[in-house]
């Protein structure tokens, strides 16, 4: 066992740019240090995010810490005042008050006394709001000083752009960085002079592996393996910036919120610009060609079309084994299908794919097998999710409970006896501090359990609620995708590269259907490969019935191509003509069975009258016209 660590954590916003710990953090060191060797706590580890707002609760060390917190190795957090730990009340409030006493996590801050075990906090919501408040008094601030320079003419980017460098580290003084700008220029000249498009010039980088403006600019966010990812938003972007023929042009995007860091894109009017106030690298008559040309292309070029917006069956809901990418829906001679975007915007990934109506057809026999477990065994499925645990749950809470209160008893037994001197107050000490010891224990599992039972109990309601909405579907309605049950069902479709000659493998290509609240459908029921002959099988009797079981609208039906209909069934050693053939005999000698008459068998097998069903029972079952007619009278 180990000692639990008591977290000091120190945070400071700061905005003159420094890179080094400021006075700020060390003095919360300091303070934080002194106050927890005074107060006997030990096993200090810090936590700190220097230079990150406390509105924004995703800071490195801060979560570093929850992560701590929910790994069960942080007993006490300390902070200078509550201010340190956010400036949000209401997530200050859903940390403090929710989310840390699940974990036993204690709260302190030293120079406001507030401490999560004291009851008496009452002033803490009014404290978290006058935090919020100073916070959102200090962004008025910083934005009104941000609009003073910005309408003075001073560059209000943080980086100077992709082409320019600092002078000196002003950020206000920007020369050209003749590495990118070459890159630039060139950009410039494919899509004016050289008549290149877009998405041209865009494959042309990634191919010669140009590195891309975050990427050559060293930024923080940008993604490993899309060093050389242009996109064409990426330079069309480029192609729009004015300050390449030497403006500086200000208040281009605002934030929606002092809370957030999302940015808002403002129209061209709102715009400040104060020309040449740096060197130029395209011409002022280049910038405004290329911006007439830009007119001409609309922003939604390489956009999906109308057709491919409408139907949406499994848009944004499939996603690629291999890279964890969207596959985006795309159209080609052969078809519909579905590619991985890191392939399709990069390259970086395998070229896996899957045709539209491939996947239609894995997601119906999915969907088919979920809805035959759900009838055939709701229980088996509760149990396979570990549901089935809230009966055990709740006799442990009883139990634990009678514990509590038989030391509680015990307890008063103890007092009592105490008090008239029929024990010693050394023997009092021992006893009760082990009853004591025993009771902490046993009210942690309790409030454990609770909460166990609390969220399996939550889980319960919600796949109760899939499983019914499955069980009410008619078998008959799963022999279409519709938008209504992928919107209802299918949370993703994870889909990785075919294991064999695509479609007439299908079902060695591993595809996993993930159901909402119930996860991936394959650890939950056998969804394996069927044969092709299997398949037919199962479609056939009622497309006999219809008078419309031929190879065409058997292929139709199983979503599939006919090529890949003939050689997958000839790799499992039969045609369709027998599988039809072999359909038909067991539809006949089952009707036979039951004694259904000559005019209610000739339709059941698909034949425009009784003839046809005696030519068929003397070819395939060897009976005479006689042996037929006594045998439909009674069973075989």
């Amino acid at each position: 066992m180990y000692d639990k660590i008591t977290a000091l954590y120190c945070r400071y916003s700061r905005d003159d740019g420094q890179e080094t710990e400021n006075a700020s953090i060390t003095h919360q060191k300091a303070l934080l240090k002194e106050y927890a060797e005074n107060n006997g706590y030990s096993n200090l580890r810090y936590y700190v995010d220097d230079g990150y707002t406390g509105t924004n609760f995703n800071r490195p060390d801060f979560q570093r810490m929850m992560e701590d917190v929910e790994n069960g190795i942080i007993e006490t957090i300390v902070v200078k005042d509550m201010s340190r730990f956010g400036r949000n009340y209401i997530l200050v409030g859903q940390y403090v008050e929710l989310v840390l006493p699940q974990h036993h996590v204690r709260v302190i801050g030293v120079t406001d006394n507030y401490d999560s075990y004291n009851t008496e906090n009452d002033l803490f919501v009014f404290e978290s709001i006058f935090a919020e408040m100073y916070a959102a008094d200090i962004s008025k601030k910083i934005t009104f000083a941000k609009h003073t320079l910005g309408m003075n003419g001073v560059k209000l980017k943080s980086r100077p752009l992709y082409g320019y460098k600092l002078i000196d580290g002003d950020h206000n003084r920007w020369e050209i960085d003749e590495e990118s700008a070459k890159i630039v220029r060139m950009i410039f000249g494919m899509f004016l002079h050289q008549d290149m498009s877009i998405n041209s010039i865009a494959k042309y980088l990634r191919t010669n592996k140009v590195p891309t403006p975050s990427a050559y600019m060293g930024y923080k966010y940008t993604k490993v393996g899309t060093s050389y990812g242009w996109l064409f938003q990426t330079v069309r972007r480029l192609l729009e910036f004015q300050e390449y023929c030497g403006d500086t042009v200000n208040f281009k995007t605002k934030t929606t919120s002092y809370k957030s860091k999302s940015r808002l894109f403002l129209p061209k009017e709102n715009w400040v610009v104060f020309e040449n106030q740096h060197p130029a690298i395209i011409s002022r008559e280049d910038f405004e060609k290329t911006q007439e040309k830009l007119k001409s292309i609309s922003k939604n070029s390489f956009s999906p079309s109308n057709e491919m917006k409408n139907d949406t069956f499994f848009r944004n809901k499939c996603v690629c084994a291999k890279c964890g990418a969207k596959m985006h829906r795309r159209h080609s001679i052969n078809g519909v299908y579905f590619v991985c975007k890191t392939y399709m915007q990069y390259g970086t990934c395998r070229s896996n794919h899957v045709t539209e109506n491939e996947l239609r057809r894995i997601t119906l026999d999915h969907l088919k097998k979920l809805y035959m477990a759900v009838k055939d065994g709701r229980d088996t499925l509760i149990t396979q999710l570990g549901l089935n645990q809230l009966t055990e749950l709740d006799k442990q809470i009883k139990e634990a409970e009678n514990q509590v209160n038989s030391i509680s008893r015990l307890l008063t037994e103890l007092y009592e006896k105490k008090f008239q001197g029929k024990l010693s107050d050394l023997e009092f000490k021992i006893q009760s501090r082990a009853l004591s010891c025993e009771k902490e224990e046993l009210l942690r599992f309790l409030s454990d359990v609770t909460v166990r039972k609390s969220t399996i109990s939550k889980k319960f309601l919600s796949v109760t609620e899939i499983l019914n909405r499955v069980e009410n579907y008619r078998l008959s309605e799963l022999n279409a995708v519709t938008q209504e049950i992928c919107d209802a069902l299918i949370e993703k479709i994870v889909i990785d590269e075919p294991r064999g000659q695509k479609e007439k493998n299908y079902g060695k290509r591993i595809v996993d259907i993930y159901i909402y609240e119930l996860g991936n459908l394959s650890d939950l029921v056998d969804v394996r490969f069927k044969p092709y002959s299997q398949r037919i099988k199962e479609i056939a009797p009622q497309l006999l019935l219809e008078r419309r079981c031929d190879t065409a609208n058997v292929v139709e039906a199983l979503a599939t191509k006919r090529t890949s209909l003939k050689s997958a069934l000839a790799e499992e050693g039969t045609n369709f003509q027998t599988v039809i053939v072999e359909v038909r005999k067991e539809i006949l000698i089952d009707a036979i069975k039951k004694g259904l008459s000559i005019k209610e068998i000739y339709p059941l097998l698909g034949y425009p009258e009784s003839s046809n069903v005696y030519w068929f029972a003397k070819r395939f079952l060897g009976m005479s016209f006689n042996d037929f007619y006594r045998k439909t009278r009674k069973e075989i």
